[in-house]
């Protein structure tokens, strides 16, 4: 059986790049990442999760607008072919934070996340969460607090257990809301049981204790960062 162009390349990724997060140095020419600073968005609190916030935050006013920044990070890759008359882009991978200022431990949330079929096995997706964790900096970022994919929890739970370079604190769980945390585990933290992995927020260990950024720093070596709307520290 002839294998097709697009078989080939979803082959040769799984091949590669199968046994973890692919690293800034294994990246080609053709793929770059695009950080796009979105600046302040203005959000009505209760526009920001299914969480009924009457009954378990009583003393939030859910009209409440939360001025949350705001980035968004994307991946493309360059194909060129012989056929094509110039290269063409394609984005296939995207990450949405932002920034819970005065609630959630004043913490970075990943509220979206994806990565096309093709890339899914490449280690793309730790590789945005973990340039997430580097912009997000000194106030850490947590996970989606309405959902999250059964690929987004396991990679959460690596940084929580396989991960030296990360470190958690726990969300004040009072002042955050969660569709994920139920009665029963809220009433258990309450009562002193360990925050699950979905009620802590992660710090990069690298940035708390030296101000460094080591996959970013690198990316801007390897001359494969676009920056859109703002310059970030490290960028040569």
């Amino acid at each position: 059986m002839r294998l097709t162009e697009r078989q080939l390349r979803k082959f040769i990724r799984k091949t590669i790049l199968h046994e973890g997060a692919v690293t800034p140095e294994q990246l080609g020419d053709d793929y770059t990442v695009i950080i796009q600073d979105n600046g302040i968005i203005a959000t009505p609190l209760k526009n920001l999760g299914r969480v009924d916030l009457t009954t378990r935050f009583s003393y939030l006013d859910p009209n409440t607008i939360l001025k949350m920044p705001s980035y968004s990070l994307r991946l493309k890759y360059k194909y060129n072919h012989p056929k094509l008359l110039e290269p063409v882009d394609e984005v296939f991978a995207e990450l949405e934070m932002r920034k819970w200022d005065g609630m959630c431990n004043n913490a970075w949330e990943v509220y979206w996340a994806d990565v096309y079929e093709d890339y899914k096995d490449g280690g793309f997706g730790p590789l945005m969460y973990d340039i997430a964790m580097e912009l997000a900096g000194k106030h850490g970022l947590m996970c989606d607090r309405n959902s999250v994919s059964n690929e987004a929890a396991r990679l959460w739970n690596h940084y929580l257990t396989l991960r030296s370079d990360v470190f958690t604190a726990d969300i004040d769980i009072d002042n955050c809301p969660s569709d994920i945390l139920d009665t029963g585990s809220e009433m258990a933290i309450k009562k002193g049981a360990n925050h699950p992995w979905h009620q802590k927020v992660y710090y990069s260990t690298h940035y708390v204790s030296g101000n460094q950024k080591p996959v970013m720093d690198a990316l801007n070596r390897e001359g494969k960062i676009e920056y859109i709307g703002h310059r970030y520290p490290g960028e040569s």
